[in-house]
């Protein structure tokens, strides 16, 4: 955006300059033209009673001291014709004959002014040629010619597009030289609100945008979008007090609940046991959400300091754990891939992930089948896979299944609360991480987490290649 903004700030005094430039110059030089059109023309008037007198009495003496002079004052040429074409006195000139043939000098032998000023130069030479008729009572007796050499007015015109030209190039180099800076000083506040927005989009509310710089329109632009963060920072923060606060409050009543349908259980008919069964696995099943919403509401709660994470411990000590829930059902669940695995991550975060896809894999999981845990890595990344042999997903599934208080249509009706893989997305994203979930090789699901490897201290050193393929 900047590229373009510094070219639309050259661009325009490129075409000022032309559209003004071109049409002041040309200007210049025909009024340049004009005045030394009109300066002859005043010359070769004066000429005129002198030439008079010399054709109608026939006194050329003083008419030949006068064109002497005027050849000498000002470096042009003066020729007289009479009434018919012919030469009768005047400068020096190498073919008089010839400025008879030229159409200035006949217009003027029939009366009318005109001069080559319309071609700047003359059939004869690069001159220019002013032919004044000479009128004594009504009656045209001769014409004044003047020729005057076009050298100076070139030069003239030639300095005049000079200096329109070299004021130009001074414009054009001071909008460049300039056109950085402005485009700095207009654009400074819309990378601060850029920075404040990506800032605010990865869950940092504070992000603000200073208000005291650039134009006064991207000013007002700033003190908006502040006014705006402070508005979602408030009402997220609402949210999310509410939620914590509400699930926490709910805890009690629901634990009272389910103290008092226990107890009416002796008082309860042998029919009626049943029903008895489903309302407290509705009050287990509520817990269970509520403890899911107090999850997800500090999951969401802002940014968190990050620590290293043996990642292998963690899937060992979960998978031993869900191994007590998963047997008894006849699934396998087995733990194979990286033996050292170091993720960048929030304590307590990947074995609630973990416990997700785990949960989810061995309720799905058909019995004599296996769970299989793999763990992966690169260089800037570390996963968790988690494969199962169940039903799986579609892709219209997958695509919603970590939106809140979403449940696929294999759910069995009471199960589940269709918050596990939103709190695990929530806590991929505070990692700098996400989930992803695929159809595994032979059907099932195939869950995923990406969470960014942790680079090897100063004091660590990791062992060679060789020695690592030793130790498996």
């Amino acid at each position: 955006m900047r590229r373009h903004l510094v070219a639309a700030l050259v661009a325009l005094p490129v075409v000022v300059v032309t559209l003004l430039g071109l049409p002041l110059a040309l200007q210049l030089s025909d009024e340049a033209r004009r005045e030394l059109v009109h300066t002859r023309v005043t010359e070769a008037r004066g000429l005129l009673p002198t030439v008079v007198r010399a054709l109608t009495e026939g006194e050329q003496s003083g008419l030949r001291r006068q064109i002497a002079d005027y050849q000498d004052r000002t470096g042009g040429r003066a020729h007289v014709f009479d009434a018919g074409g012919r030469s009768v006195v005047g400068a020096l000139h190498p073919l008089p004959a010839e400025l008879t043939r030229q159409s200035v000098v006949r217009a003027a032998l029939e009366g009318r002014f005109t001069d080559s000023s319309d071609r700047h130069f003359s059939e004869l030479a690069e001159e220019l040629v002013v032919a004044v008729p000479a009128v004594h009572r009504g009656m045209l007796v001769g014409v004044v010619v003047v020729c005057s050499a076009l050298d100076d007015l070139e030069l003239k015109q030639w300095t005049i597009w000079a200096a329109v030209a070299v004021t130009g190039a001074l414009a054009l180099a001071a909008s460049g030289f300039l056109a950085e800076p402005l485009a700095r000083w207009i654009l400074r506040p819309v990378r601060c609100l850029e920075v404040a927005a990506r800032r605010f989009a990865d869950g940092d509310h504070t992000a603000r945008v200073p208000v005291r710089l650039g134009p006064p329109d991207l000013r007002v632009l700033a003190e908006t979008f502040n006014h705006l963060a402070e508005q979602v920072q408030h009402q997220v923060t609402v949210q999310k007090s509410f939620v914590s606060d509400a699930s926490h409050q709910l805890r009690s009543p629901l634990v009272a609940l389910r103290l008092r349908l226990e107890n009416l259980e002796p008082h309860i008919a042998r029919d009626g046991s049943g029903s008895l069964e489903q309302a407290l696995g509705e009050v287990d099943r509520m817990a269970g959400i509520l403890n899911a919403l107090l999850l997800l509401a500090r999951a969401e709660s802002g940014a968190q300091a990050t620590e290293r994470i043996d990642v292998r411990a963690v899937v060992e000590e979960r998978v031993a754990s869900w191994r007590l829930v998963s047997e008894p059902r006849g699934i396998a669940v087995t733990v194979e891939g990286e033996e050292e695995l170091v993720a960048s991550a929030v304590a307590g975060t990947v074995d609630q992930i973990l416990d997700v896809f785990l949960d989810n894999a061995v309720r799905a999981a058909p019995a004599g089948t296996a769970v299989r845990v793999r763990l992966v890595e690169d260089a800037a990344m570390v996963a968790v896979q988690c494969a199962d042999a169940g039903p799986g997903m579609t892709a219209a599934e997958r695509a919603r299944a970590c939106d809140r208080f979403w449940r696929g249509a294999n759910a069995a009706t009471g199960e589940g609360s269709g918050l596990g893989l939103a709190i695990a997305a929530s806590l991929a994203r505070v990692n700098d991480g996400d989930i992803l979930l695929q159809e595994a090789p032979g059907g099932g699901l195939h869950a995923e987490v990406r969470l960014p490897a942790r680079p090897p201290s100063q004091d660590e050193h990791p062992a060679p290649a060789a020695l690592k393929e030793s130790l498996r």
